[in-house]
């Protein structure tokens, strides 16, 4: 430590022989500037605003404790919520009066299930039970059923059927076996939901450890106690394993204030405690919570804080004297730095030795300027890629943090004057490379996209007043045209649609590949670039099919037209979805290529194609979810519609759906065991389209296909999702609703062609529609 000292002081003595002690007194005096404020600082905190702090950080505490009180009453509405629901759960309604527990097994089984879930839906249930005063006295919970015969419990459960309320709060399950005579909080609930006459009620007993942990969050401070009791006393809670001295003071100290004070301190054992209370009303009672901490926990960080400024103050002090000593060193040599770092070797520094240190510093300017001069050679090899880089970057919106003249300055530095000219987006498609079976293969999607970005980068050389080419590598390519201001709007109109023909005989006669070029609206904006590329890429889509290659200019579209009717083959996509669900994978795959001709006719646009395929994909999903399959789980995860999307043209459309789709939902639809009960459910169905106006039973169609009247409806309601009743209901409404439209028959006769009498017809169509046959052919007809 004394080398170091010595050399310093060496240094405050010049050439000339003179010590700079006020350059040491001007640094001892900034250090002490800079360290004296945080030490004032820290003592008008700790003896001036600590009352102040300490006020306020009681009132965050009382707020916080209010807030953490709300979030108790919260839960405790959402568990009442809860439990009041499932009284109006069917297995809870009349029919449970008249069950018989002994030979019943299957709906003693479902209610062993639903007390399980009941007591699963809130973390504070610990126990949920079942009594019934019908048809035996008994009581059940998630193990087991006990019919009653103990008078007590017998009086017990009858006083709760005697409470006025259909639902309430009681601490009267504390003799339950396990409670310990403790306070058991629970809630009961009379059974069935909503009616004048229960015969059961249903309890649950909350978890008093976890209620007890949920109270402690009353105390953030880990130290103190917390309180929770019924607003006559009759019960108390606290937050602890047991009632303390502490808890008993506190309910002492509230009742002699007759819980009129939210807050107050409270003195115990020489400790200063604060005190807040609330009340939280649960169904018409009140319950007070009490929560005690101790003052000193809230107002420690203030003291803790003020004494830590004054110490780190100090520490800065000695740190600033330290590294000031250690910067005095720096100040005396800044040319002897500079020097060093630009000096490669001794030999250099022995040449200059007896010169000018500038001297040696004009020497390595002159070699970095060549060392410049040479990165700027290989920066001008590398500024295609580089140009490429950021044109990719510009039209895909990455730029929009570049000003207009940011954007018209890089395009100038990249050699493409933009000043005085305006931006027109070339996007081109290229099709038909699956059809070229033997020239290319799969995986030679970029090299063609290479191929093509050439051919068209020759064709555009002398293209108006410039052209970029931009290569996506996905088999499209955009050109980004520069039109003179002086050039008229007709005139580079026609000459682009001019040169996409040109361009498509060149590429069709080379690479034998179809395109479709589309050619966006001019902007004078550089940033409006991005925008332009994204409404040429979308005018794509405005292919008219099956047409080949063509040019789409976004100034000649009708607009109307792209706005022509869309017919939907929906009888062709039920076709589809039975044919799969038959598991015939070739029907299937010839039915949507006649779905998509009958989306191509009348010269469809390629956007109307792809919703329609985009809704058939989602009518397919939606039979696998009904089929019990998962679709995510199928295809990992994939974005089906986004796979989709990417395809291009018809031929790869149907391609896809055969082997991405198709062949995936056949053999996962064969893997399942019950393959043979959905191949009866789908003859049923349609045994049921075409019979549904005879006299049609599930008896009679189980003894039709040979089996018995439930596995037919235990299948048919595990594949369709509804029962066999509901199904044929729902065919001959459909086909009444559709003839009372679109017919001049007679009510009689409609009922009689859907399989009815008109008497039970007028019933049961009122039953589900609302209306009456007649009511609803005049509703029609007015409308």
């Amino acid at each position: 430590m004394t080398g170091p000292i010595a050399k310093w002081f060496r240094a405050e003595q010049d050439s000339r022989g003179y010590k700079r002690s006020f350059y040491r007194k001007s640094l001892l005096m900034i250090a002490l500037i800079a360290c004296i404020p945080g030490l004032i600082v820290g003592a008008g905190i700790y003896f001036a605003a600590t009352k102040q702090i300490e006020n306020e950080l009681q009132r965050l505490h009382q707020s916080q404790i209010k807030q953490r009180a709300e979030n108790i009453d919260d839960q405790l509405v959402y568990l009442e919520l809860t439990f009041s629901h499932w009284t109006f759960d069917p297995k809870f309604d009349q029919r449970l009066k008249d069950l018989d527990f002994k030979y019943k097994y299957d709906q003693v089984q479902e209610l062993y299930r639903t007390m399980i879930v009941i007591e699963g839906s809130h973390p504070l249930i610990e126990n949920v039970e079942l009594y019934l005063n019908k048809p035996r006295l008994l009581t059940m919970n998630k193990e087991k059923y006990t019919f009653l015969t103990d008078p007590a419990q017998i009086d017990k459960y009858n006083a709760f059927m005697k409470q006025n309320k259909t639902i309430f709060w009681t601490d009267e399950m504390k003799d339950q076996p396990g409670a310990d005579g403790k306070s058991a909080l629970t809630l009961v609930t009379k059974l069935p939901g909503g009616s004048t006459e229960p015969f059961g009620v249903l309890v649950a007993t909350l978890d008093k450890t976890k209620l007890s942990k949920l109270l402690r969050t009353l105390t953030p401070y880990n130290e103190g106690s917390t309180l929770l009791m019924s607003g006559d006393g009759g019960w108390v809670i606290s937050g602890g394993d047991k009632m303390t001295e502490l808890d008993k003071e506190l309910q002492a100290e509230y009742r002699k204030r007759q819980g009129k004070a939210e807050s107050f301190l409270m003195n115990y054992k020489n400790v200063t405690y604060s005190v807040s209370s609330g009340t939280l009303t649960r169904l018409g009672t009140a319950w007070v919570y009490l929560s005690a901490a101790p003052v000193t926990a809230i107002t420690s960080p203030v003291v803790f804080i003020s004494k830590l400024i004054v110490f780190i103050s100090l520490v800065g002090l000695l740190l600033a004297l330290l590294f000031s000593w250690l910067a005095s060193n720096r100040l005396y040599t800044p040319i002897d730095r500079v020097v060093r770092l630009l000096s490669r070797d001794r030999r250099t520094m022995q040449r200059y030795e007896n010169k000018d240190e500038f001297e040696l510093i004009e020497k390595q300017w002159n070699e970095l300027s060549r060392e410049s001069e040479s990165l700027q050679g290989k920066l001008e090899q590398q500024l295609p890629l580089v140009r490429e880089g950021f044109m990719l970057q510009l039209v895909q919106g990455y730029l929009f943090s570049y000003s207009e003249r940011d954007i018209r300055e890089k395009l100038k530095t990249y050699g493409r004057d933009a000043d005085g000219h305006s931006f027109v987006a070339v996007m081109i498609q290229l099709r038909g490379l699956s059809s070229l079976e033997g020239r290319f293969s799969s995986g030679d999607e970029e090299l063609v996209s290479f191929a093509a970005a050439n051919i068209i980068e020759e064709l555009a050389q002398n293209l108006l007043s410039g052209a970029e080419i931009i290569n996506f590598h996905d088999m499209c390519i955009g050109v980004l045209i520069h039109v003179s201001e002086d050039t008229p709007g007709s005139g580079w109109q026609k000459e682009l649609r001019d040169w996409g023909q040109e361009l498509i005989r060149v590429i069709g006669r080379i690479l034998k590949l179809q395109m479709t070029i589309s050619i966006s609206k001019a902007t004078p904006s550089g940033k409006q670039i991005p925008y332009i590329f994204e409404e040429a890429r979308r005018a794509l889509s405005y292919r008219t099919l099956p047409e080949g290659s063509q040019v789409i200019d976004l100034e000649l579209v009708d607009k109307t037209d792209m706005q022509r009717k869309f017919s939907y083959p929906f009888s062709l996509e039920k076709e589809i979805i039975h044919s799969i669900r038959m598991g015939s994978e070739d029907a299937a795959a010839e039915l949507i290529g006649q779905f998509l001709s009958e989306l191509s006719q009348d010269g469809a646009t390629e956007l109307i194609v792809r919703q329609g395929m985009l809704q058939l994909l989602g009518s397919i999903l939606n039979a696998m979810v009904h089929s019990g399959m998962n679709p995510v789980y199928m295809f990992a995860g994939a974005n089906l519609f986004d796979e989709l999307s990417q395809q291009n043209g018809p031929e790869d459309n149907l391609r896809w759906f055969k082997h991405r789709i198709v062949r995936a939902f056949i053999q996962e639809l064969i893997s399942k065991q019950d393959f043979h009960l959905k191949q009866m459910v789908e003859q049923v169905i349609l045994y049921l389209n075409e019979r549904y106006m005879t006299d049609l039973s599930l008896e009679s169609c189980a003894d039709y296909y040979g089996t018995s009247p439930y596995t037919l409806s235990r299948a048919f309601k595990q594949i369709t999702g509804i029962n066999f009743i509901d199904y044929l209901t729902n065919i001959r409404l459909v086909t009444a609703k559709q003839l009372l439209k679109e017919s001049e028959l007679k009510i009689t006769e409609v009922a009689e062609k859907v399989g009815y009498q008109q008497s039970y017809f007028n019933r049961i169509f009122k039953k589900y529609e609302g209306v009456t046959p007649s009511q609803f052919r005049d509703m029609v007809r007015e409308a």
